[in-house]
């Protein structure tokens, strides 16, 4: 297993906020069943259907695993499940809960089966269902291994169903422009290589914020703030006016609902570095601000309040 892309990002962060866990991967687990187990008319029907069943190896639920750091407060839901192996390994291996959707009932059959028989029913549970249809927005990991169509298809609702901070995992194929916050090779049994993708939903942050901050000891007066922000996927750019001074923003970063960024203008013919951290609530910032350059350095709370949206995040 070699490590290609384990940081990915502005300011190389990994950190991930808010851990919800999607998890869209569309195969299986070894553990609690092989692939074989299952009946020869079962995989043949899956292929008139829209991703036929392949069920991933060993390998490949471990990376999916390790990279979206499941625990036991998370909840799964694999997209295109078969037959339910990624959710029961799940269950079993971190007391995770969640659920799996397919359309091939008899391999929805065979993960309820697999599930009661392994005595973990209660935290594992299968449907028959349209994986665009269905409500993901409870979900903390994301899990899939689909055609590389359906996976684009599914970004929009990924994006605007789940909350910040939650995780989507694909085995094999990428979401497009869609950035990965983090991607592994994986070597299967055979000696042949594949890649599993991993990001962090994150918080919407595009539109027009407004704050005001009063610096103790070098001004006399509070100052306002406007900052119009722009967003593609967890990318944002934009400028802050200070006094109705543009500071262009830079070195941003957005990891789930964590945001950090600065911006450097002049305040009372002083060239002052503001240093913004805080986590994204609805139309709120909250966190701090580390003042340095032409005045002491001085960390001070900061909050700051979303008038409009000017330009979403594209899905």
């Amino acid at each position: 297993m070699i490590d290609v892309l384990e940081r990915v990002g502005r300011g190389g962060w990994t950190a991930l906020a808010a851990w919800f866990v999607v998890v869209v991967l569309a195969a299986g687990y070894l553990a609690p069943v092989a692939a074989q187990d299952i009946p020869k008319e079962v995989k043949e029907g899956s292929k008139d259907l829209d991703v036929p069943y392949e069920g991933s190896h060993e390998g490949v639920l471990r990376a999916m695993f390790e990279m979206a750091r499941v625990t036991g407060d998370d909840f799964i839901i694999d997209l295109g499940s078969g037959d339910g192996r990624i959710v029961i390994a799940a269950a079993q291996r971190f007391g995770a809960r969640g659920f799996g959707v397919d359309l091939n009932e008899k391999l929805v059959a065979i993960a309820n089966q697999r599930a009661r028989r392994a005595g973990i029913a209660a935290r594992a549970r299968f449907f028959v269902g349209d994986i665009f249809k269905t409500d993901i927005s409870r979900a903390s990991v994301v899990t899939m291994f689909l055609y590389p169509e359906v996976v684009l298809k599914l970004r929009p609702k990924l994006l605007g169903s789940l909350a910040p901070g939650a995780r989507v995992v694909s085995n094999e194929y990428h979401l497009g422009r869609w950035r990965p916050d983090a991607a592994r090779v994986v070597e299967s049994p055979g000696g042949k290589e594949g890649v599993v993708y991993m990001w962090v939903v994150p918080a919407k942050l595009a539109g027009l914020w407004n704050w005001e901050t009063g610096y103790p000891g070098y001004f006399d007066r509070t100052l306002r703030y406007q900052a119009k922000i722009k967003q593609t996927f967890q990318d944002m750019t934009g400028e802050v006016e200070l006094e109705l001074e543009p500071m262009r923003i830079h070195d941003a970063v957005i990891t789930g609902a964590r945001v950090a960024f600065s911006a450097t203008g002049e305040i009372d013919h002083l060239m002052v570095r503001h240093d913004f951290k805080g986590t994204v609530k609805g139309n709120q910032m909250t966190g701090t601000v580390r003042l340095s350059g032409g005045v002491r350095d001085i960390v001070l709370p900061w909050r700051a309040w979303r008038a409009r949206d000017i330009i979403p995040s594209r899905p």
